[in-house]
């Protein structure tokens, strides 16, 4: 769903809560800010978990030209 997110397949306001990491020495250029969150319930919600998943993933992982091609280099990566 990130991926869809991010890439504008589906329509969800995510500016709000989608904040560019900035540039940084480790990790890739698509990182996002994980919001903070005070409760467990936030904290293990859609976007703090989705955030932190999608900034461990590698460059050529996100960059995927489709979201078939994103799934199948997904399933590659899972364990």
């Amino acid at each position: 769903m990130m991926f869809r997110i991010i890439n504008n397949l589906v329509e969800i306001q995510s500016k709000h809560i989608l904040l560019s990491a900035g540039a940084h020495t480790r990790g890739h250029a698509n990182r996002f800010l994980v919001p903070f969150a005070s409760v467990n319930v936030y904290k293990y919600s859609f976007f703090p978990s989705g955030i932190r998943i999608w900034n461990s993933l590698p460059e050529a992982t996100f960059m995927a030209p489709s979201l078939d091609v994103f799934k199948t280099m997904m399933d590659i990566l899972r364990p």
